[in-house]
């Protein structure tokens, strides 16, 4: 997908005024990048129908907006509209717009229990792995991301900023800041993925100074991308003949499979929720949605009764 670019100039200075806002000072990179991306599109929109500022963008070109972009999920679009609320609230405060976010949208639907996140089984899982080439540089290297996705449960991000100091062979964990949450994590290092990992790094990654430990090759041995992990991950799913055609296969499918598979042997909530890193316990409850067989099991039966 190519990357979105901002058209017009004469929005710059307001955009990146409101992008560094004091409040979104403790906000993760990605957050921002997904912020910025949102007002990008709808500011390019605005530009092709020559309004090139935004007290001249009246209510309806926002809805005209929306409808352009109905494609999307109903969980992004309704992301877009909390970004867009806050952000014409931000421009009434400065008295460039005559209505605000909250008269925009008084009300935004949303429910984020409504998607099914994609996952495998264990023996899906076990497919994918054995449809890595662990004899060449590149096997080794995506055999060790696979499984700190799957086994450990990391997210792409993680995976990418992982650093060579996060790994603390003497006392068998991995330790780091998680890029999307900036909160502390430590995990199990599993001889599974300790001896994958060691094989790795002592045969496969290209010798250079940089301090993550997945590096490409192609790029000038600089840090792997979110985009390269899935790719890599996605060509294995297809190479293990697993059935993807209705469920995601990247990275996080393999995270999202952890917690499923961890649900099925009765593990407790907190234990996922600390396994995945989450600080709240309530979103780890979204991967109850997942569990469709254990839900079946526990729903109670409606009691037959006779209308007389």
């Amino acid at each position: 997908m190519p990357k979105t670019v901002l058209q017009y100039q004469c929005y710059a200075t307001i955009l990146n005024e409101y992008l560094h806002l004091e409040e979104f000072s403790t906000l993760s990179e990605l957050t921002i990048k997904g912020k910025r991306l949102a007002l990008t599109q709808l500011i390019n929109y605005l530009g092709d129908n020559r309004i090139y500022t935004f007290s001249d963008c009246l209510q309806k070109h926002v809805s005209n907006h929306i409808d352009q972009i109905s494609y999307l999920s109903n969980q992004t679009i309704s992301g877009r509209l909390f970004i867009f609320r806050h952000f014409f609230n931000f421009l009434h405060q400065k008295g460039i717009t005559t209505y605000s976010g909250n008269e925009l949208f008084p009300v935004i639907f949303t429910n984020k229990r409504e998607r099914i996140l994609s996952f495998y089984s264990i023996e899906e899982i076990k497919q994918v792995i054995s449809a890595v080439n662990r004899n060449t540089k590149s096997g080794k290297r995506d055999l060790a991301i696979i499984l700190l996705a799957s086994e450990l449960g990391m997210r792409s991000s993680d995976i990418c900023h992982l650093k060579l100091t996060d790994l603390y062979w003497e006392r068998g964990t991995i330790e780091f800041i998680q890029y999307k949450t900036k909160a502390y994590l430590q995990l199990p290092l599993p001889e599974s993925v300790r001896y994958v990992l060691i094989d790795y790094l002592k045969n496969a990654r290209p010798t250079c100074t940089c301090k993550n430990v997945f590096v490409g090759i192609k790029n000038g041995f600089a840090p792997l991308s979110n985009t390269c992990i899935h790719i890599f991950v996605s060509h294995y799913f297809k190479k293990g003949n697993i059935d993807i055609s209705e469920r995601k296969h990247g990275p996080h499918a393999l995270r999202h499979s952890l917690a499923s598979n961890l649900m099925k042997n009765n593990t407790p909530m907190y234990v996922i929720r600390d396994v995945l890193g989450h600080s709240n316990l309530n979103t780890t409850r979204i991967y109850l949605n997942i569990d469709l067989d254990t839900l079946k099991q526990i729903a109670l039966e409606v009691p037959y009764e006779t209308v007389w």
